[in-house]
C-alpha cells in the first residue's frame, strides 16, 4: 500500500490524516474548507500553508477529500484542479462530507446517515449510493438541528431577553455581545454560520439547565421531523448520527429517537478513523 492522504472537512474545521502502508504517519486539524466560497488560488496558497504536509506533496499516491459544496459541480472542479496542481502525482478524488459521514458509519446495512455539525444534512445509504430526499439548504434556510441553527436560537433568545434570570447572568459573562455586533457577525462577517455555531460550547456547558434542554430537544425534533420522519422508510432502518453537536447532545437525540420509534445505531464526533478503515480496505480491494 501506497501513502494515502484523506482528508474529511466541515464548515468549521478539517481532519487530515496522512497514512503509509496503513499506518498513519501524519495528523493534524485546520479550519475548515468549502470550495462554494474559496478561488482556486486561495485553495493553493492554503495547502502550502500545511508546513508538516508539504514535505509529502510530490509522494502521496491517493487524496481522498471530503467537503461541503461539492453539490456544486464547478466549486468541486475547482478544488480537484487546485489539488491535482498541488499533488501532482496522486490520484485526486473530492467528495462530499456527507459521503464521508456515510462511508465512515456504514457496516454493510442500509441506514440513514445524519450530520449534526456546524450545519446538518441527511441521506439514506446502501452501500452504493447516496441518496438525498430533502435537500440542505444551508444555515439561512435550513440546517435544522445544526450548531448554526442552535447558536442562532440562543443569541435570539438573549438579544430578545427571553432568557431565564440566571441564564441571562451565565451568558452576559461569558460572551456579553451587543445587538450591533451580533448583527454586523451575521450579515457583514465572514463565516456567519460558523459565529452562531460558535455558541454551542455555551449550550453544552449548561446543557442540564431546564430552558436549555428544551430548546435542544424541539430543535431536534424539528429536525426529525424534517428529514427523517418525512420519510416512509424511517422506521425500517436504522440511523446514525455524525458530528460534535450529535455527540455532545447524544442522550438528547437517543431519547427523541426512541419516542419516535427510530432505532438510533451508532454517534460519531470525527469520521476521519472510520474512513482510515474504508478507504485501507477498498485499496486493498475488499471493497468498492
Amino acid at each position: 500500500m501506497s501513502k494515502v492522504l484523506i482528508v474529511e472537512s466541515g464548515s468549521s474545521k478539517a481532519d487530515w490524516l496522512l497514512l503509509e502502508n496503513g499506518v498513519s504517519k501524519l495528523y493534524f486539524q485546520s479550519k475548515g474548507w468549502n470550495p462554494l466560497f474559496m478561488a482556486e488560488e486561495e485553495m493553493i496558497r492554503r495547502l502550502e500553508s500545511y508546513v508538516d504536509l508539504k514535505v509529502f506533496f510530490k509522494s502521496i499516491d491517493y487524496v481522498y477529500f471530503y467537503t461541503p459544496g461539492c453539490s456544486h459541480t464547478e466549486s468541486k472542479g475547482v478544488l480537484k484542479d487546485a489539488l491535482e496542481d498541488v499533488f501532482v502525482n496522486g490520484t485526486v478524488e473530492v467528495e462530499s462530507d456527507l459521503l464521508a459521514a456515510a462511508r465512515a458509519v456504514y457496516h454493510n446495512q442500509p441506514l440513514f446517515v445524519s450530520i449534526l455539525g456546524t450545519g446538518s444534512n441527511t441521506a439514506f445509504y446502501d452501500g452504493d449510493v447516496l441518496e438525498q430526499f430533502t435537500p440542505s439548504l444551508g444555515y439561512i434556510l435550513g440546517d435544522e438541528g445544526s450548531g448554526a441553527s442552535l447558536g442562532k436560537l440562543l443569541l435570539r433568545a438573549y438579544l430578545y431577553k427571553n432568557f431565564p434570570p440566571d441564564l441571562y447572568s451565565e451568558f452576559s459573562k461569558k460572551h456579553s455581545i451587543s445587538k450591533e455586533l451580533a448583527l454586523k457577525s451575521v450579515y457583514k462577517e465572514e463565516n456567519p454560520n460558523r459565529f452562531l455555531a460558535s455558541y454551542v460550547p455555551f449550550l453544552v456547558a449548561h446543557k442540564s439547565h431546564p430552558y436549555i434542554v428544551e430548546m435542544v430537544k424541539c430543535e431536534f425534533q424539528n429536525y426529525l421531523n424534517t428529514h427523517i420522519l418525512s420519510h416512509p422508510m424511517c422506521k425500517d432502518f436504522p440511523i446514525a448520527f455524525v458530528g460534535s453537536v450529535a455527540f455532545y447532545f447524544q442522550d438528547v437525540l437517543a431519547e427523541l429517537c426512541s419516542q419516535n420509534n427510530l432505532s438510533m445505531t451508532a454517534i460519531v464526533q470525527s469520521p476521519i478513523h472510520d474512513l482510515k478503515e474504508y478507504h485501507c480496505r477498498a485499496i486493498d480491494g475488499d471493497n468498492v
